[in-house]
């Protein structure tokens, strides 16, 4: 980790499909409501989505500028929903000529400012060269996957590679998850992969009415019981304690009603 303990985090999946992207957003957006200072960077620069899911649009500085020496070294990154961040570009000669190892370089730069609490780098999925180049630019691995065993495989195999690299601390992110029978339970997976489950999020076909509409689902569904997976994700990252927002507006009523009483 880095000495101003900016904290790099790769969000990693084995394949497409189990809602990475979307997490990442949201993951963000909870860490930027505990406080934190966060940096989310599109790094899947052949298919971006980041910007999308963010519903971010106005924007004028994508990685590919970065990586092409286009950008002073001091830029300022674009902000939304109170975290900055570095879209990929969605032009498609944008990525002819990209060399994707220098993530490492640039993401370090980025991490020795201190201006972030956290940097978070959204992954292709995948061992191809950009999810590649996340498993190494990053201090810390989290995964995310639905907890089925196909997909439990593929993260197999990134992981066996992140350990052909360099031993990185890792977790685990359960994604889409419906409780039923044929699913991988916290406890399995926390021994097989010998890191720790920070939490689950369930399937809400609300969270997919807002990535098709280009909204961050703590955005577009603030009072639902899954914005609070969320807050428990971020909040188990960050390493803090997180008090639901209805458990705290029941203690303030509840508060509110002694003093009258003792009155």
């Amino acid at each position: 980790m880095a000495d101003n303990m900016t904290r790099v985090i790769g969000i990693v999946s084995g394949k497409g499909g189990v809602g990475k992207t979307t997490f990442s957003v949201n993951l963000g957006i909870a860490l930027g409501r505990l406080n934190k200072k966060v940096l989310l960077i599109d790094c899947n620069i052949t298919t971006p989505h980041l910007a999308y899911y963010l519903g971010a649009e106005d924007y004028f500085i994508t990685l590919n500028n970065i990586f092409r020496g286009e950008v002073d070294e001091k830029f300022a990154p674009s902000a939304h929903s109170g975290i900055a961040f570095i879209p990929a570009s969605e032009e498609l000669r944008d990525i002819i000529k990209i060399d994707f190892d220098r993530l490492v370089r640039h993401v370090n730069k980025i991490s020795k400012s201190g201006v972030f609490d956290f940097i978070i780098l959204d992954s292709a999925p995948g061992l191809g060269k950009e999810g590649c180049s996340v498993l190494r630019a990053a201090d810390e691995i989290l995964f995310v996957t639905d907890p089925t065993i196909p997909n439990i495989t593929d993260i197999v195999r990134c992981y066996e590679y992140l350990n052909m690299v360099r031993t990185k601390k890792v977790s685990i992110v359960f994604n889409k998850v419906r409780e039923k029978h044929f699913e991988l339970k916290f406890k399995d997976a926390e021994s097989f992969f010998e890191a720790p489950v920070l939490g689950a999020i369930p399937f809400d076909e609300c969270i997919m009415d807002s990535t098709a509409q280009g909204i961050p689902f703590l955005n577009y569904m603030p009072g639902s019981p899954t914005v609070n997976d969320f807050m428990k994700v971020a909040a188990n990252l960050a390493g803090i304690q997180y008090e639901q927002e209805s458990s705290s507006k029941i203690k303030g009523i509840l508060g509110k009603l002694k003093k009258k009483i003792r009155k």
